[in-house]
């Protein structure tokens, strides 16, 4: 009989260590991973909260970039090349952007000595910079971008990510084995119940959310799999670069020589390009300007609507040029994708990544699931505490309580104090005099600034009212943006309706949806307080009168 049942203890053990791996994992990871995935979810939207970030550019609407002629696109090129070289002679890299609706100047790109990336913007009648107060430095939604990915880390970012996907991978994984009713217990909810209410909501976040979880961590991991398993490509290439050149069938990236070349006119080269490609040119970068290594490349211009709309998207062609001397290096024709099945399955898997296709309705169903992914993780986070304070463990003996206070402080500020750090941006945004230098930096550092606040008062404060107060912080910044940006800015929700701008009505309208469902949990809150206060009252008293 004991044989019989050994089975099911080596199955119930299995499961018991796959709960103390989710649960261990779970908890360690799930700071990172509420940042990124609250990061990557608001970043679904970045060009539209870029959009709402820079008012002076989005007050001009009626450029219409399709009724350039080209002419007008080679003289474009032209003062960009005459603006880079005066200025920008010693970089390593220019790029030029065409005018687009909603930026209608010449965006210029340099990298500087660092190797990081600056951009500017250029009158498109003048070739002159923009003033300032017409052209607010800022990140915009893209911060958001690289919060999720990279930290504003950089490389070491890049693994870190990784590393947490991984986990996430595991997490997801062992949750599902550990829980034998995982389906039905979605459909359950135990209001006001604690510990049970607490993983109800774990589990349904989870469970609605689950193939898309899968899904994003894995196709998140597929983007850089070239960094993360370098190990293949190393074992038969002695240079990379022949790899990347042999599986996109273009030309070796050359190294620098050190020997000056002048760059030949790069309008004429722009023009050749639209020539050979069908097409009007869209953006042209250079690399090593100035050096006999130097290679220019002219992108095709697309229809972003039609573009984004697609899963596995056609070409939009490019043309490579030696720059000092407008040899034809490349061609790629714009048309149907060609690189191959492996290419075509990577690129299919960042679009995924990205939400890059399906337009407005599949960003707001990334946007929603994202939002759930973020729950389950702030969900599973605290349920960890609840499920340890009702139970006492003593888990790490004479240490236990500091241990979970430690964890305690981290919870609020990793999930509420990097809640009032995004909104806070949005109000740096409209705060920061426009023509400071480095703006685009004190966005972000106010950000990390705010984000350390939070952490400092969660750190001084019991953790029931470091909830309510941060969460408080959250509700006012948030349904009071719009008037903060009437104030700076004269634009409002009436006045973007009346200008037809909805991109700028969304995103307001967003910030308000959730700032009154963060005042909902702010009164939740209060009533815990409330009652928490007058449990304690009647004991207090007692032990005045002992």
């Amino acid at each position: 009989m004991s044989e019989l049942n050994q089975p099911a203890k080596e199955q119930e053990s299995f499961r018991q260590a796959m709960g103390w791996l989710h649960t261990w994992g779970g908890l360690v990871a799930s700071w990172a991973l509420f940042t990124i995935f609250l990061t990557g979810t608001i970043g679904v939207f970045d060009e539209d909260i870029t959009h709402w970030m820079k008012p002076e550019a989005a007050a001009v609407s009626d450029f219409d970039p399709e009724a350039m002629t080209e002419q007008q696109r080679v003289d474009v090129i032209k003062k960009g090349q005459a603006y880079l070289e005066t200025h920008m002679a010693e970089s390593h890299f220019w790029g030029i952007g065409l005018p687009t609706e909603t930026e209608p100047g010449i965006r210029l790109f340099w990298q500087d000595d660092k190797q990081e990336f600056q951009n500017t913007l250029l009158d498109l009648n003048t070739g002159e910079p923009i003033p300032v107060n017409h052209n607010r430095e800022t990140e915009g939604g893209h911060h958001f971008v690289h919060m999720h990915y990279e930290f504003h880390a950089g490389m070491a970012g890049i693994w870190l990510v990784g590393f947490f996907t991984m986990i996430m991978l595991v997490a997801l994984i062992t949750g599902i084995i550990i829980h034998k009713r995982i389906f039905k217990d979605f459909f359950t909810f135990r209001q006001k119940k604690g510990q049970r209410s607490w993983l109800d909501g774990h589990n349904a976040s989870a469970v609605l959310t689950l193939p898309f979880q899968l899904m994003i961590a894995y196709t998140g991991l597929v983007i850089f799999l070239s960094i993360y398993m370098p190990a293949g490509v190393l074992a038969n290439y002695s240079n990379p670069q022949q790899f990347f050149a042999e599986l996109l069938d273009e030309p070796m990236h050359r190294p620098e020589t050190g020997v000056h070349a002048n760059v030949v006119d790069l309008s004429v080269l722009f023009k050749r390009a639209e020539v050979m490609m069908g097409k009007p040119g869209r953006f042209m970068n250079v690399e090593h300007p100035g050096d006999s290594s130097a290679v220019t490349k002219v992108f095709g211009w697309f229809e972003e609507e039609d573009y984004y709309g697609q899963l596995l998207r056609d070409e939009t062609g490019s043309v490579q040029f030696d720059a000092t001397n407008g040899d034809v290096m490349h061609l790629n024709p714009p048309g149907e994708y060609d690189k191959g099945t492996p290419m075509a399955s990577q690129r299919v898997m960042r679009i995924m990544h990205f939400a890059n296709f399906g337009g407005y309705s599949v960003r707001w169903l990334y946007f929603i699931m994202g939002m759930a992914g973020a729950l389950m993780m702030a969900t599973g986070a605290i349920l960890f505490l609840v499920k340890r304070r009702q139970k006492s463990l003593n888990e790490f003996g004479a240490q236990t309580a500091r241990v979970y206070r430690v964890i305690e402080v981290i919870n609020v500020a990793a999930i509420s104090g990097l809640a009032v750090a995004c909104i806070g941006y949005f109000w740096l945004n409209r705060l920061i005099p426009v023509d400071i230098a480095d703006r685009a930096a004190w966005e972000i550092k106010g950000f990390f600034y705010l984000w350390l606040l939070m952490l400092f008062h969660s750190a001084c404060r019991p953790a029931t009212k470091a909830w309510f107060e941060q969460w408080s912080i959250f509700t006012l910044l948030a349904l009071l943006l719009p008037v903060m940006n009437l104030i700076t800015t004269g634009h409002w929700l009436v006045s973007y309706w009346q200008t037809g701008d909805w991109v700028s009505v969304g995103f307001e309208l967003t910030v308000l949806v959730f700032g009154l469902m963060s005042l909902g949990l702010v009164l939740f809150l209060r009533r815990k307080l409330t009652a928490a206060e007058r449990y304690s009252q009647p004991a207090k008293r007692s032990e005045a009168i002992s």
